[in-house]
């Protein structure tokens, strides 16, 4: 047998790693602070500048996304997959979905976020779309208080601008999610990640949070570990380097655009360009 060209061994063991580091070992289930999503939504950081629908949520957390990942914990990217029949699809599980999966954003709708996290992600799973959207109710329903918020709170963790927590303390809140209550013994110390956006403060000594990242198997049925290497890697967005953590209240959004100005014409369905034009040079000569 012929030994392959070293170079051709090194692309050949190249083309293996890759295709085994895109292969899903588990799901990243990516939690938000509302506020802070609007926040950076209205600042344009990160994002298109815009503005969150009123009211914004100031007691739950709600869902990102639901996205696969390697064994490192790294999130996964595919080759994209045709479009289901979206009605079809959302029909019959849409109330559950938007309990704890919502549109935030002003002007457009929960289905389209679906849409955008089964493109992005979902489809590298390897699980079909209706799989994929039962999975992420079948995890919500693992959550034994309802929302990752009352977990929290029920550790003193709650939303107010004169108290901050440490990352620890939230991370020791956030695995009471593990224990099945009432708790035998103290929370498994599974690995969760969390991302931060920091306060405008040159010391950066106070961040908001801004996602908690809880780790599942890749069946959907129990929480695992997240592993240390998908972890956010800079200081800021992985709230560590001993700065305090802090959950904003929704903060004032821009003023919405006004509505544009209707003509009779308009509502009546027929072009009004040349009834305008014909008002101007009438009103200003």
């Amino acid at each position: 047998m012929k030994k392959l060209p070293f170079f051709l061994l090194l692309i050949l063991l190249l083309v293996i790693n890759s295709v085994d580091s895109q292969t899903p070992a588990l799901w990243r289930y990516v939690l938000q602070w509302p506020p802070t999503y609007c926040m950076e939504l209205n600042s344009g950081q990160g994002t298109t500048w815009g503005r969150c629908q009123e009211p914004i949520p100031q007691r739950e957390f709600t869902l990102h996304g639901l996205w696969p990942a390697d064994a490192d914990g790294k999130i996964i990217t595919c080759p994209d997959k045709p479009d289901p029949n979206w009605n079809q699809l959302f029909r019959p599980i849409e109330d559950k979905l938007v309990k704890f999966w919502p549109q935030l954003r002003e002007n457009s709708n929960s289905r389209d976020l679906w849409k955008h996290e089964w493109r992005s992600h979902g489809v590298c799973g390897g699980i079909t779309p209706q799989v994929y959207f039962n999975r992420a109710i079948g995890i919500n329903n693992m959550f034994e208080k309802g929302n990752l918020f009352n977990y929290l709170a029920t550790s003193g963790i709650i939303a107010c601008d004169s108290l901050a927590f440490s990352r620890t303390e939230i991370i020791d809140a956030v695995r009471k999610v593990f224990v099945e209550s009432p708790p035998p013994s103290p929370p498994p110390a599974l690995d969760v990640y969390l991302t931060c956006i920091p306060i405008n403060d040159k010391k950066k000594s106070h961040f908001y949070l801004r996602e908690v990242t809880l780790c599942i198997n890749l069946a959907g049925t129990a929480f695992i570990s997240c592993p240390k290497k998908g972890a956010p890697s800079s200081q800021e967005f992985s709230c560590s380097g001993g700065a305090k953590i802090m959950l904003p209240h929704p903060k004032a959004q821009p003023s919405a655009p006004p509505p544009p100005r209707l003509y009779q014409e308009n509502i009546d369905g027929t072009d009004p360009t040349f009834e305008q034009s014909w008002a101007e040079y009438i009103f200003n000569g």
